[in-house]
């Protein structure tokens, strides 16, 4: 028989694949951040991976655009894998007006993003994303905020640093330097290379862009500017982008000290995120020694707009759970899953199998895991094959053992048997 080229058995470019020890602290993090967000008020949703393209590209912008996994169907529709959760969550909430506003959602679940695999960046990896839509307070934005804080905690990620901006404190920013409007998101693209290039690379880009050298000096310059959150109002002020910003920073920083959730959240100007979705509060989250963010968000009022024409104002972050896991292995911090078997039952020949199904049934019942031996192999095998699969009790169940009323129990721990009496219910 001819075999498949050996390449062909390995995951598409871009992708992986996950082994149970390898899925267990994927699903591990999973499990807090979900029991995180239902603490909060917030319910789970899902959405499908293929939307139609026209959805995905309304407000990606032009790089994100460029990689969506896109494709005709055989009905010729254009479609897409999402690149995100937020823009399918918008979609849905954009066709079911009956749904009582505020909306509390998050999801967990998979996307695509035909990127250049490398360190840290897959084309299909696992996002965490949380939504708040309906409400065009400060304290929704402090609320998704907050949650953000409060996820580090409970995967156990302390040493993360929270760089929090605005749009439309940007856009007052730029207006000041006569930035026209269509220049506005090519200059908040460039603004979100500074992970990946180098500052003469953006001082190149932004000239590119029509800005002069000595306004993108300065801009850069600017967008330099970091502050502790409970001083992001003075930074305003001084930077005289107007009274109603400066009080927006200044309750966002009331809000959170409110929560005792201060530490490690900084103004950084430099923080735009990279969707053209964004209209206000955007920021970003760093882990120490980790040079990507492992996730981001802010307000996004005008997304649902566009697929409505209802506006409808919203807030909310994602996170990336491959990214989190690199940095939780990094650190070493990474939960060892317990692959453990309860009970391995091994029948001495077929006429006592239904007593075999028995035990087991008896000890699932109890929430133990417990596997039944398929029958192709001897007890010598079946025994190696239970060690190396981490069994706790391998159960042997034989004719003259069950003439007793016993079964006989080895502890592959402590390589000690003994007989156990021989219960079915």
């Amino acid at each position: 028989m001819t075999r498949i080229d050996e390449k062909l058995l390995r995951p598409v470019r871009g992708m992986r694949d996950y082994l149970p020890e390898e899925y267990y602290p994927l699903l591990n993090v999973c499990e807090k951040l979900a029991r995180l967000a239902e603490s909060y008020g917030y319910f789970r949703v899902e959405t499908p991976a293929l939307e139609h393209f026209e959805i995905l590209k309304a407000k990606a912008g032009e790089e994100i655009i460029n990689e969506i996994y896109y494709f005709k169907d055989k009905a010729g529709r254009e479609v897409g894998l999402r690149f995100d959760l937020t823009v399918p969550i918008a979609r849905v909430v954009s066709y079911r007006l009956d749904l009582s506003k505020p909306i509390r959602w998050y999801c967990i679940s998979k996307v695509w993003r035909y990127d250049e695999p490398q360190h840290g960046r897959l084309r299909e990896f696992h996002q965490f994303s949380l939504e708040l839509i309906g409400s065009k307070t400060v304290r929704a934005d402090v609320e998704v905020l907050a949650l953000a804080i409060e996820a580090m905690k409970v995967i156990d990620l302390h040493n993360v640093t929270f760089k929090v901006s605005s749009r439309e404190l940007m856009d007052k920013l730029l207006n000041k330097y006569s930035i026209r409007n269509d220049v506005k998101l090519k200059v908040y693209r460039v603004l979100d290379k500074k992970d990946k290039v180098s500052r003469d690379e953006m001082l190149a880009m932004m000239i590119n862009l029509g800005i002069n050298e000595k306004v993108s000096q300065e801009l850069l310059d600017l967008v330099n500017t970091q502050a502790p959150i409970t001083k992001a109002a003075d930074v305003v002020k001084e930077l005289d982008l107007g009274e109603e910003i400066e009080n927006y920073f200044n309750e966002v920083a009331r809000l959170l000290e409110y929560q005792e959730l201060t530490s490690n959240v900084y103004l950084d100007l430099s923080t735009v995120r990279g969707l053209d979705y964004y209209t206000g509060m955007v920021f970003e989250i760093y882990a120490s020694n980790y040079k990507l963010a492992i996730g981001g968000g802010g307000r996004y009022d005008n997304l649902i707009e566009i697929y409505s024409g209802i506006h409808t104002p919203a807030s909310g972050f994602a996170l990336g759970i491959e990214r989190i896991l690199e940095v939780l292995s990094m650190l070493n911090l990474t939960a060892n899953p317990e692959l453990k078997i309860d009970y391995y039952i091994y029948c001495i020949n077929e006429e006592l199998l239904s007593i075999a199904y028995k035990v087991a049934r008896k000890y699932r019942k109890q929430g133990y895991k417990v596997i039944v031996d398929t029958g192709d192999r001897s007890l010598r095998t079946a025994l190696e094959y239970a060690s190396k699969i981490r069994t706790r009790y391998f159960i042997i169940i034989g004719p003259k053992e069950v003439s007793r009323g016993v079964v006989k129990v080895r502890d592959m721990e402590k390589w000690e048997e003994f007989e156990e009496k021989l219960t079915l219910d």
